[in-house]
């Protein structure tokens, strides 16, 4: 049975890998992008500036979705082992999870008037900036894992361990997040909060996707030493 190491060890299959490394380096762009959007929004509050920035992360999620298509149209037709190719397929669409969360958020918090951002507390708008400053953090520890996965992987398991701590924070600071939130008299519709719930949702989910890409390669690298 095959594994996806052995995959990346192929020289046949060093054109599919350039574009998985490519299509990680588009991903994790997604989330720094949305990040600078945010800071934009809620700290700087330069609402114009912020909708440009967060219109981006949706060209750079399309430019993702172009990766993805290459790279299963790559892994197709090369001659591989067929749980080597699902096993590929299966990471990409995982790391493509990520880069789509980040757009459903970036589409949908530029639909909330203003207002509602004035109307929000210093402690609500810090915690969500500082979920989404870890949230970049653990993009940037999905990066590593990747690039030691291409070489001997033995700081996988602890880049693994950082992602699976930095998610469990994000947890806990959208439980402290929910909270605040109640805590404010706001003077909007009941669509604004309905479309603001559904934002931090979907903000929440993007360290839930990174954390489902670590922990898959998790188990493939555990699938491979058991062979």
């Amino acid at each position: 049975m095959g594994s996806l190491i052995e995959f990346l060890k192929r020289e046949t299959t060093l054109n599919a890998l350039e574009k998985s490394k490519k299509h990680a380096q588009k991903v994790q762009e997604c989330v720094k992008e949305l990040n600078h959007g945010l800071n934009l929004l809620l700290k700087d509050r330069e609402e114009e500036k912020s909708h440009k920035i967060l219109h981006n992360v949706d060209k750079l999620e399309k430019e993702a979705d172009i990766l993805r298509r290459k790279i299963q149209k790559n892994i197709s037709r090369g001659e591989l082992n067929p749980s080597v190719r699902q096993n590929l397929s299966h990471l990409i669409k995982r790391m493509d999870d990520v880069a789509n969360c980040c757009t459903g958020v970036a589409r949908r918090i530029v639909t909330i008037p203003f207002i509602f951002w004035e109307q929000s507390s210093e402690e609500t708008i810090n915690i969500i900036l500082e979920i989404m400053e870890i949230t970049v953090e653990c993009s940037v520890f999905l990066d590593q894992i990747l690039i030691d996965l291409l070489k001997e992987g033995e700081n996988v398991k602890n880049y693994a361990r950082q992602i699976n701590q930095k998610e469990h924070a994000v947890d806990l600071l959208n439980i402290k997040l929910r909270k605040s939130l109640q805590e404010t008299d706001y003077k909007v519709n009941f669509f604004t909060i309905f479309t603001v719930g559904n934002v931090f949702d979907i903000l929440e989910a993007i360290s839930d996707s990174i954390e489902g890409v670590a922990d898959y390669i998790m188990v493939l690298l555990t699938s491979s030493n058991s062979l």
